[in-house]
């Protein structure tokens, strides 16, 4: 009996402890976020960024995301999707209040992130200096009273730079994948000329075919075409060495031209639009040497 009793005993106290254990665990205060902006990634619809000399604004519709400033153009899903991810995620270390901003850099700085979200609310950040001790920045929210404390490589994901704006862009020239592409079409001032499938799946031109070798190494050449960089709104007329390359599927077709004055830049120009987009020279020499090879 005295065996029995002390295991009734030990349940009765593994139940209490049970008890006490889910009690703490439900009623436990989570500890308070460090985050700085309150929207979240899922309600956050644009970023706008800017410094004395730049700025870069991106919006997010659905799922896709577009650069809108300084041009309009589709924005690489990746990296935007990151740099929505880094500001929703954006933390401090240590907060404190202070009304003389100008010793933290915050009264006249030119260096802001505005977030929007989708529901109309706003969040201005203000990046001040660069703490004198520590690796980390002042930054002033537009919806606290705090000064935040902020490690440099969270904030200076934000800085505007000479590749900022080309990180940004998406890089995909033609969209067709290479296996749907049915008809190249090369157009330069001697004339048109083109390649197709036959009904057997074989590529020609001028109704002969075409090695496998040849119609594969420009086929590689075309969907894995990608901008050089960018000279944002530049705009050229372009010179007898430029030409036009059409892909298509069957159904849709993709013209790009590609403009030259000097022709060591071609500037892209896809749906009658020119954004200042260039690949050089050399990255397009594959293409072009292939194009001869094949339509000569």
């Amino acid at each position: 009996m005295k065996t029995f009793r002390n295991t009734i005993i030990m349940f009765v106290i593994l139940g209490v402890l049970v008890g006490y254990y889910y009690y703490i665990k439900a009623t436990k205060k989570p500890a308070p976020s460090t985050n700085i902006i309150s929207i979240s990634k899922n309600k956050l619809s644009s970023i706008d960024i800017k410094d004395s000399n730049n700025e870069m604004a991106i919006v997010k519709s659905g799922s896709a995301y577009k650069v809108i400033k300084p041009i309009s153009y589709a924005a690489d899903n990746t990296n935007a999707s990151d740099l929505f991810n880094s500001l929703t995620q954006l933390k401090y270390n240590r907060k404190f209040t202070d009304t003389d901003l100008k010793k933290y850099g915050l009264d006249k700085s030119n260096f802001t992130i505005t977030a929007s979200s989708s529901n109309g609310n706003t969040e201005k950040l203000i990046v001040g200096n660069k703490s004198p001790v520590g690796d980390s920045y002042y930054v002033k929210s537009s919806n606290a009273p705090y000064i935040y404390v902020v490690d440099a490589s969270s904030i200076e994901k934000f800085q505007l730079t000479s590749d900022t704006l080309f990180n940004y862009l998406n890089k995909d020239i033609y969209t067709i994948s290479k296996d749907k592409i049915s008809k190249v079409t090369y157009t330069d001032s001697s004339g048109t000329r083109y390649m197709q499938k036959n009904k057997s799946g074989k590529w020609t031109y001028n109704g002969k075919e075409i090695s496998s070798d040849k119609s594969e190494s420009l086929l590689n050449d075309i969907v894995l075409l990608s901008p050089t960089g960018i000279d944002p709104n530049k705009k050229i007329n372009g010179n007898s060495s430029s030409f036009t390359l059409t892909i298509s599927d069957g159904s849709k077709n993709e013209e790009v031209k590609f403009l030259t004055n000097d022709n060591n830049n071609y500037y892209i120009q896809k749906n009658n639009s020119q954004i200042g987009l260039y690949i050089t020279k050399d990255q397009l020499s594959s293409l072009i040497n292939d194009i001869k090879s094949i339509m000569k």
